[in-house]
């Protein structure tokens, strides 16, 4: 039976937040506004997250510039129109994205065990509003903002590591971003939850610790090991 970490590290957008649908009806909202029908928003978002990888590899800029800049490459790549309102519009709602049905209830659960800390390829303005929109609090918030570097970046863990005075035996790393999260944290030496929602393949040949398909799972092996470790 494993270990009962002290401490559980989470990504929050696509694993606590539904970033897909909402920025599929984000960019759903805009090509209707523009009369735009030959794409759908699932390419759109699919190719506008492929641009986002690869764009925040290069040296830190802030994260609504990150917004801005790779919806307009994503909407150019398809000759879209984009307008400078547009791009503010996308970085303005981030922080309103709604949760998964199982995020709050699971968050609260986790923290009768252990401190629950988000590491979060955003900025601290956005990642407050999104805290707000949960309705939890949590335990401290590492963003790519502090860190002056988003994931996959090494930076935002080692700074949680910091933050928490705990050594990586003690903390888990729970995500939905397998190339983002699980890989780096893999490379670390953390134990590794991906919390693969979607049922997705990995996207590369590194292999997490523990699957589960929800939040709800992940407060079942936790409560699994700490009765275990107790007794009861």
């Amino acid at each position: 039976m494993p270990i009962l970490p002290k401490a559980i590290t989470f990504d929050c957008y696509g694993t606590l937040i539904d970033w897909e649908t909402a920025i599929q009806q984000f960019f759903s909202q805009i090509l209707v506004a523009h009369n735009v029908t030959n794409i759908n928003a699932h390419a759109l978002q699919t190719y506008w997250e492929e641009i986002q990888f690869q764009y925040i590899q290069q040296p830190y800029v802030p994260y609504r510039q990150v917004l801005r800049d790779t919806m307009k490459l994503a909407f150019d790549h398809f000759h879209l129109p984009y307008s400078e309102a547009d791009g503010e519009s996308f970085a303005s709602s981030m922080g309103h994205w709604q949760p998964f049905s199982d995020t709050r209830d699971a968050i609260l659960e986790l923290q009768k065990f252990l401190k629950v800390v988000l590491i979060t390829n955003s900025d601290d303005e956005i990642i407050r509003q999104t805290e707000q929109t949960i309705g939890v609090k949590f335990d401290d918030i590492i963003t790519a903002e502090q860190a002056r570097a988003y994931k996959p970046s090494f930076a935002g863990f080692n700074l949680a590591r910091q933050r928490l005075q705990l050594p990586i035996s003690d903390i888990w790393l729970a995500g939905f971003g397998f190339k983002y999260d699980v890989v780096p944290a893999t490379e670390l030496g953390y134990t590794t939850v991906w919390i693969n929602r979607q049922g997705h393949g990995r996207p590369v040949n590194v292999k997490e610790t523990f699957l589960v398909g929800d939040m709800q799972t992940l407060v079942y092996l936790i409560k699994g090991i700490a009765y275990d470790k107790s007794g009861t």
